[in-house]
């Protein structure tokens, strides 16, 4: 029993013509009439009954029609892991991120993504900045996409810049620090910040607080949202505030470093061949980041 044979089966019984199915499947009604003889000879049972020009499934037949259409789709799916195999697409991807971008551009990129890399298994996790590169470094992931600096810290790292993110220190429009038509180091240091945490092998840590007071959370929409929530100032990439500066939510501190970029970076283990999909999936986030810097 062949595929093309089940193919031509289920296209018969689907159209309910022999020349219809031969039709479709660009090949002669001697052909598929021959092939569809010779399945029921192997089974040893008629799958089709002929009533004047109309052609139906047997008992048998439409019994069997949709354990063959599962063998036709696994028959497929094997074929286009093969092909997939062949041009150097992986069939799992493991990504770490953090949430410097905002998710809904993500979540049109996983969308392509699992069109473009139907047969590819992808596994997406969300962790702090400072904890992406550990994840490499221990096989965790094959990728991260993250803010990093772009120091080549490790030689077991390969670090891809991918574009440039701007962080502004910003609070919510009632907060005493947006009152001021100048911000100092001492207004800094005597408000609550919010900032970034994370955890290595045994701790948790913060990042280096400018404040004396800080509340530390792990991701940056937490930080967004709990500057809009009055709670303190923060540091948070443009891109998740836009709209929320734009009706004047947030205001930009009046100080002389307010804002500064960072490094939006893809980064794999130094000794990891390229993969078809890494270059895909960091195309789709450099031309995003184009685009939002034009």
């Amino acid at each position: 029993m062949k595929t093309s044979q089940i193919e031509m089966f289920l296209y018969t019984v689907e159209t309910g013509s022999i020349a219809e199915a031969a039709r479709k499947l660009q090949k002669s009604r001697t052909t598929v009439s021959a092939a569809l003889n010779t399945l029921e000879d192997e089974l040893g049972v008629s799958l089709l009954s002929r009533t004047g020009n109309r052609i139906t499934p047997t008992e048998i037949g439409a019994s069997i029609a949709n354990d063959c259409q599962r063998m036709l789709l696994i028959s497929n799916d094997i074929t286009s892991k093969c092909s997939q195999y062949n041009a150097g697409i992986a069939s799992t991807i493991r990504v770490v991120r953090d949430d410097a971008l905002p998710e809904s551009i993500w979540r049109e990129i996983l969308a392509r993504m699992s069109r473009k890399f139907p047969n590819t298994c992808i596994s997406i996790y969300v962790a702090p900045s400072p904890e992406l590169e550990n994840m490499v470094t221990q096989n965790m992931v094959d990728v991260a996409y993250g803010l990093f600096p772009i120091n080549n810290r490790s030689i077991h790292l390969h670090q891809n810049e991918l574009g440039q993110i701007r962080l502004m220190s910003v609070a919510h429009k009632d907060h005493p620090l947006s009152q001021l038509r100048k911000v100092n180091q001492i207004d800094l240091e005597t408000n609550t910040e919010i900032i970034v945490n994370y955890i290595t092998d045994d701790e948790l840590i913060a990042v280096e607080s400018k404040s004396s007071k800080y509340i530390a959370l792990n991701f940056y929409e937490h930080l967004r949202d709990a500057v809009l929530d009055k709670t303190g100032w923060s540091s948070v990439p443009a891109l998740l505030m836009n709209e929320y500066l734009r009706d004047g939510t947030l205001k930009v501190l009046r100080h002389n470093r307010a804002m500064n970029w960072l490094s939006f970076t893809e980064i794999t283990k130094a000794n990891m061949s390229r993969s078809v999909i890494i270059d895909w999936l960091s195309e789709q986030v450099e031309d995003y980041l184009l685009e939002v810097s034009e």
